[in-house]
């Protein structure tokens, strides 16, 4: 059954109006952004791996450059890929810290009134 324009405007508008993430959901989407690194990186590493194995046996084929090529493109994305995520998780524990700072400074700043 399709939504209505009505319910699609008031979903948009709740999730525009509602920008709040608590310091917890951000620390558990870091850990998870960690996980998934460290759950892709042996995967992927053994994938470029292959791939290099493969395109070194295929050297003296047309196709060989072109598989090593591939290799090392895909080795390049799919490690900036993880150092990315790497990357998103500390930035997500930072902010999630600067939050518990934040309101410590508040509160601190209002005791006593």
């Amino acid at each position: 059954m399709p939504l209505s324009r009505g319910t699609a405007e008031q979903g948009e508008e709740r999730m525009a109006g509602d920008l709040n993430i608590s310091a917890g959901e951000l620390r558990a989407s870091a850990g998870a952004a960690d996980s998934l690194v460290t759950d892709l990186r042996p995967s992927l590493k053994k994938a470029v791996e292959d791939l290099t194995a493969a395109s070194a046996s295929f050297r003296d084929w047309s196709a060989g450059p072109r598989m090593e090529e591939t290799a090392d493109g895909w080795g390049t994305a799919l490690g900036t890929l993880c150092d990315n995520l790497s990357q998103h998780a500390q930035g997500m524990r930072l902010l999630a810290n600067g939050r518990d700072i934040m309101e410590q400074e508040v509160l601190d700043s209002f005791r006593g009134w």
